[in-house]
């Protein structure tokens, strides 16, 4: 109602009409009613009983609440998307409206009802909805500028859908859960992942645009759909999870091939990123010798980033511990009798040169480093 009256006063006075930031409040606002009808269902839970706290009302309003977020999402960008001087706003109605869709999943799951509507499927459904909210409405000429900040909003709204999506399967015991929603949604995480290195690679080809907002970016969405790979538990599911894991390793190669080796001092450790992949790897992956095959490949890919001796051979991306991820894949393999000669394999100390002997090469060293 508020912005209501703004915008009908600024027929007359154009300084009233609300800005972007105004508007945004509006979403903060439901979000806000939502989490308060949650907070007072708690209260009442420590002195009523669960049958007295007439779940499906609340139910109702808790899932009305995220669509009224979405419902003023899609208004705002009925007439495409144009983010100069306005990511922090459309940030914030993203990051809200995602995370209003989050806790209603995550109250349906804890306190189910009979209705279709108010399940943890639907608010998963439209949870993934507004991913493609704005990607289909992305335009082909915008502006380097525009670019930049569509694919800041882009990432961000994925790692925050692919944070909520683990919230909800760690809302409930692993034992007792039924559902691995990040599975179950699978196709469309890995989706995301696909469109959102599509867009990067059409629109940043160059070094100078990897930014360390932008890289920041980049990699909390990566591990955000690393720690929902996590809820995978099924060792028939690993191949996805590994697909997944090869995709990420190969776009942080992409971004390593754009920029000029040896340019200077790194400050991003995407460490942390080749540690999960290592540890899913023995989560997932069952058959110690297909397990060896994997780790491998991740060792592989990480190399690119270790520390160098010669600067012109360092990464100018990221760096990578390789001690920490030495001991990841450690970790990874277990008790296994394979551990210890498959780890030997990556052994960076080279072996000592043999002496030369009493020879006449061996001579005319000894006497040259008198020389000098």
């Amino acid at each position: 109602e508020w912005n209501r009256q703004l915008s009908a006063v600024s027929a007359s006075k154009p300084h009233l009409e609300p800005d972007l930031d105004t508007l945004s409040a509006q979403i903060i606002a439901w979000k806000n009613v939502q989490a308060g009808i949650m907070a007072r269902l708690e209260e009442r839970k420590k002195s009523s009983s669960e049958d007295n706290l007439n779940l499906t009302s609340n139910s109702i309003m808790i899932f009305a609440a995220a669509q009224n977020c979405k419902q003023f999402l899609e208004e705002m960008f009925s007439d495409g998307i144009k983010l100069d001087g306005s990511l922090n706003a459309f940030t914030s109605m993203f990051t809200h409206t995602i995370q209003a869709w989050g806790c209603a999943s995550r109250f349906a799951l804890l306190h189910p009802t009979s209705s279709v509507s108010l399940d943890t499927s639907h608010g998963v459904h439209e949870m993934l909805k507004i991913a493609r909210l704005f990607y289909s409405r992305i335009d082909g000429d915008e502006s380097k500028e525009n670019a930049q900040h569509i694919l800041c909003l882009i990432g961000k709204s994925y790692a925050e859908i692919a944070s909520q999506m683990h919230q909800i399967d760690s809302a409930v015991d692993s034992d007792d859960a039924t559902t691995c929603y990040f599975l179950l949604k699978f196709a469309h995480v890995e989706r995301m992942l696909r469109e959102y290195d599509f867009y990067s690679r059409k629109h940043f080809s160059q070094s100078s645009s990897f930014t360390s907002e932008s890289k920041a970016v980049r990699h909390r969405l990566y591990k955000e759909i690393l720690r929902g790979c996590a809820g995978v538990k099924s060792p028939r599911d690993y191949g996805h999870v590994v697909r997944v894991c090869k995709l990420i390793m190969d776009h942080l190669t992409w971004q390593d091939e754009q920029c000029w080796r040896g340019g200077g001092r790194v400050e991003e450790d995407i460490t942390d990123i080749f540690v999960d992949i290592a540890h899913l790897t023995g989560t997932v992956v069952k058959s110690p010798h297909e397990r060896m095959y994997v780790l491998t490949m991740i060792h592989n890919n990480a190399s690119r980033f270790f520390e160098r001796r010669k600067k012109f051979e360092a990464s100018s991306y990221a760096t990578v511990d390789r001690a920490r991820l030495i001991g990841a894949m450690r970790m990874a393999m277990g008790e296994s009798e394979l551990t210890e000669p498959f780890l030997r394999n990556f052994d960076k100390r080279k072996p000592k040169k043999r002496a030369r002997g009493n020879t006449a090469m061996s001579f005319v060293e000894e006497m040259l480093k008198k020389n000098r």
